[in-house]
């Protein structure tokens, strides 16, 4: 039940209503009251300040009404809700945290912060190329070892995208966006654990487990651009900026100096020839980029 504010469903975030939305979609229901107005935020913020959850929320358990409503607050995403959860989240150790799995930093003397860019873009085939967006870069121009965790054979850089396109505070090197092509451990290289890198060098301690098999096939060079915001089109192969579409229940958000990192944005790997699933982009004003993976 994903989708903008509709006010004839979410009946001013009542009990029984919230209850109905996470019975309907227990992942994406936060997404809901996108853009709700700003006298049902107050009154949902007033609830949350009157009975907040004791602890975040699980996100392999459903969650309970009170972690339910500070997920709503997060979906609305309006400058009213950001300032709620300024507050809430100062006082409530419980809201913090929750705001961090959603990319919005609540720092302890000062207001609350997205870590997201508030419009989506669409990454969709072209005829014409953006020339910000670079597919199939050469790895080694991008890592002083490009080699994979566990695999001899150099990791693939699907998609380069330019510091043009990156906010000012994370701008240095462009980001990439990486994956594993060999034939044989490709799967594992996906479902590792994070990638992390700063300064072309990633930071995991490698443990070489395949001699790497080149693959068969020769991946589809694709021409992209961005569609308008908002736009859903039969050929996205991802999305830039927003928020994370993610594949499973729980949120991967990852965190670096204190605070949740920038999303830049996110690759459905079987578009480009590589095992089925998605990659997430994040960087940090510090250097450091990071690359969680959801497989369905």
């Amino acid at each position: 039940m994903s989708g903008r504010y509709r006010g004839t469903v979410v009946e001013d975030f009542t009990d029984a209503a919230v209850a109905r939305l996470v019975d309907a979609d227990r992942a994406g229901f936060w997404r809901t009251s996108a853009n709700a107005p700003d006298e049902l935020v107050d009154r949902l913020a007033d609830r949350i300040a009157a009975s907040p959850p004791a602890k975040p929320r699980r996100y392999e358990m459903p969650p309970d009404l009170r972690s339910a409503r500070v997920e709503l607050l997060l979906g609305a995403d309006t400058d009213r809700a950001l300032a709620h959860l300024t507050r809430l989240a100062q006082t409530f150790e419980s809201v913090r945290l929750m705001c961090g799995a959603r990319g919005v930093w609540a720092p302890a003397d000062g207001p609350a912060v997205r870590r997201y860019t508030s419009e989506a873009r669409t990454i969709v085939t072209a005829r014409s190329a953006d020339r910000r967006l670079e597919t199939f870069a050469e790895p080694g121009t991008v890592f002083e070892d490009p080699r994979g965790l566990g695999c001899a054979l150099p990791l693939t850089v699907p998609l380069l995208v330019s510091d043009a396109l990156l906010p000012p505070a994370v701008r240095g090197g462009g980001h990439p966006f990486v994956m594993s092509f060999c034939s044989e451990c490709d799967a594992d290289e996906e479902l590792r654990g994070d990638y992390g890198w700063r300064l072309g060098r990633f930071e995991e301690e490698r443990d070489e487990s395949c001699p790497g098999y080149p693959p068969d096939d020769e991946p589809q060079r694709l021409r992209l651009r961005l569609a308008p915001a908002g736009e859903r089109r039969w050929d996205d192969v991802g999305q830039f900026g927003g928020r994370p579409e993610w594949l499973q229940a729980y949120p991967q958000w990852p965190g670096c100096c204190g605070r949740p990192m920038w999303f830049v944005g996110q690759l459905r790997t079987g578009e480009f020839g590589g095992v089925g699933g998605s990659i997430y982009g994040f960087r940090c004003e510090c250097g450091y980029a990071a690359q969680p993976r959801q497989i369905t």
